[in-house]
């Protein structure tokens, strides 16, 4: 606001007089009550706006409908919405959007921006270029290795981007006790963040036998957040009937994790949110929202996350590939925007501040150049059309993350004294996040039970790289099909253990040794290494840009593929082979886990049991 129109405002609004008795309010609500007053001020035109957008057609998710009329902005707030010719003055800059259609800024409700490999503010700045306003993170990734101030170094970095960054809180770091993560949340540290500006819920419940179960401290978690009257976001594959009843009557009210559409509409009617889940690796919206219209389901308890996202896809489209998808699969544009827009901030209880074009919220608008194909033209954001974004310096720390031994061929092999053995073999379901399970009969070499490429069964091995006890967990995993080499990676959701898979266990050394060396990345051995991506901070990002990773990653695709590899993400379907809390079988540095039993199972079975299960 200029000295003359603050001037302006002290005369012209008879609540700016009261602020005589500023001395009853502390600095803060000072500044609260100025900030209020002079909103009401532009709303009436006794400030004029900053900008005013003419000739629109405006996207109304809250009537669901198209309306013309212009839009006025003042200091990255909506003052006006139709006729605004009293709000405009001399200095206010017009543009004539010659009809154009405008819809609020883009929602993502539930990501974990560090599935992208880059920081925050890389991730930023390529969401707003696709219509992203605002995401909802839960920074569980970065939790899980730097813990506590993992969080707040996200949360500081939050602060300086012009895109809005509203937090769920990590509510299982670890994911569950069958695996070793490089930190831990307690329930002191979770109430201490739940009361920080933009923290919007607690994130995704994973741990659901621990909910079930009741355990103390994770109902005393969730407790906390409902005290506050935050949302808790849930993640429960699988779960119905009355398991799903009890886990919803602890209070949480979202799921993005239905294996099927009946699963995702059993838990739509009993009253659950469904964030409708397009990633890199787990889609569901060609399968859920074609069924979802021909059965006449309301959309309104329905929203769109991408939850991982790899670099190549943010830069092709972020939220707007949501959208137009939706669009093209039947769902009318303006219901298509409302999900992506309305809908979520209403679950988050931010509708107050974003999520759609309406008198006192943030200025943050894409302007489309066709509404049905949802071409972008211009994208503001707090009232500035190309908000720029500034990076800041990282502590050195977070490039020390990486903490194992030398890995020899033999660390990753599994013994056995007989020459066949039963094995159970983690099998991956391509595009999705669950796995199944078999047993296959596997050889000896010398007493090592040895891969067998032909059938499309590998090692895979995961060390523990937090420097907290030196675990390795072996077992084997069918579906990536190398014929060739091995493949490793510091990224294996949630604890970020060091993830290997081979055809042989000196390739698979190579990987390690390698990633250790950079402290963390991507590799691809064969004999040599053969390609590689250095992931520097905290062992799972780049703090290069998302055009210099991608590059470097479509390397390594290129690399995997020509030795055999058939999966559309390789690497986000083998980061996910060592999440625990998703079933069917899969692997940590404790060992293989039976998620359904919540378990350790042998990776091989031994002499006796195998006589026990002919039996």
């Amino acid at each position: 606001m200029s000295a003359g129109d603050r001037t302006h405002f002290l005369l012209f609004l008879p609540v700016a007089r009261e602020l005589s008795i500023q001395r009853f309010f502390s600095d803060g609500e000072q500044l609260c009550i100025m900030l209020l007053g002079e909103k009401i001020a532009a709303g009436q035109g006794g400030i004029k706006a900053d900008l005013v957008l003419k000739n629109c057609r405006i996207v109304n998710v809250n009537t669901k409908e198209i309306i013309k009329g212009d839009i006025a902005i003042h200091s990255g707030f909506i003052t006006g919405i139709g006729d605004v010719q009293e709000l405009t003055g001399s200095k206010t800059q017009v543009i004539d959007l010659k009809n154009a259609h405008v819809c609020p800024g883009l929602i993502d409700g539930h990501v974990h921006f560090e599935s992208s490999m880059v920081t925050l503010t890389e991730f930023a700045k390529q969401s707003m270029i696709h219509g992203t306003t605002g995401i909802v993170i839960d920074p569980h990734e970065i939790a899980n290795i730097l813990g506590a101030r993992g969080i707040r170094l996200v949360l500081r970095e939050a602060k300086g981007l012009p895109l809005d960054v509203f937090v769920t809180l990590s509510s299982c770091v670890p994911s569950g006790p069958l695996e070793t993560s490089g930190a831990k949340l307690n329930l002191k540290e979770i109430r201490k963040f739940l009361d920080t500006k933009f923290v919007v819920g607690l994130g995704e419940v994973m741990d659901y036998p621990a909910v079930l179960r009741g355990e103390t401290k994770k109902l005393a978690m969730i407790s906390a957040a409902i005290e506050r009257k935050l949302v808790v976001d849930g993640h429960c594959p699988g779960m119905r009937g009355k398991e799903l009843f009890g886990y919803m009557s602890a209070g949480i009210s979202t799921d993005h994790e239905s294996v099927t559409y009946e699963e995702a509409l059993e838990k739509a009617r009993l009253g659950m949110k469904i964030m409708l889940r397009e990633g890199s690796a787990a889609k569901c919206m060609e399968d859920f929202i074609p069924r979802l219209l021909k059965d006449g389901i309301s959309l309104e308890n329905f929203f769109f996350a991408t939850d991982d996202k790899h670099p190549a896809d943010l830069m092709a489209g972020h939220m707007d590939a949501l959208v137009r998808k939706a669009i093209k699969l039947g769902v009318e544009p303006v219901q298509a925007v409302s999900m992506a827009t309305l809908n979520a901030a209403r679950h988050y209880r931010i509708d107050q501040l974003v999520g759609s074009i309406s008198i006192g919220r943030r200025a943050n608008l894409v302007i489309l150049d066709d509404l049905e194909d949802f071409r972008i033209r211009n994208v503001i954001i707090r009232g500035e059309m190309e908000p720029k974004t500034t990076g800041m310096k990282y502590p050195k720390y977070v490039f020390r993350t990486v903490k194992y031994k030398k890995i020899m061929p033999d660390d990753l092999m599994i013994r056995s004294e007989i020459k066949m053995v039963s094995a159970n073999i983690i099998e991956i379901v391509p595009g999705k996040l669950i796995t199944g399970n078999s047993v296959e009969e596997l050889r000896t070499d010398g007493h090592i039970v040895v891969p067998d490429k032909e059938r499309d069964i590998l090692s895979i091995a995961i060390i523990e790289r937090h420097g907290k006890n030196g675990n390795i967990g072996r077992g084997f995993v069918r579906g990536f099909d190398l014929k060739e080499g091995a493949v490793g990676q510091s990224i294996a959701h949630d604890s970020h253990n060091v993830i290997v898979v081979g055809t042989n266990f000196e390739d698979m050394a190579l990987c390690a040794n390698k990633i250790r060396e950079m402290q963390g990345g991507i590799v691809v051995a064969k004999d040599k290494i053969i390609g590689h991506l250095p992931l520097p901070f905290a062992g799972i990002l780049s703090t290069e840009s998302a055009y210099d990773v991608d590059k470097k990653l479509r390397e390594l695709h290129a690399a995997i593929k020509k030795m055999g590899c058939r999966l559309e993400a390789p690497f986000i379907q083998m980061s996910f082979l060592a999440l625990p809390v998703i079933p069917a079988l899969k692997i940590t540095d404790m060992g293989l886990v039976d998620v359904e039993r919540g378990k350790i199972v042998e990776a091989v079975a031994t002499e006796t049991q195998r006589h026990r299960a002919k039996k």
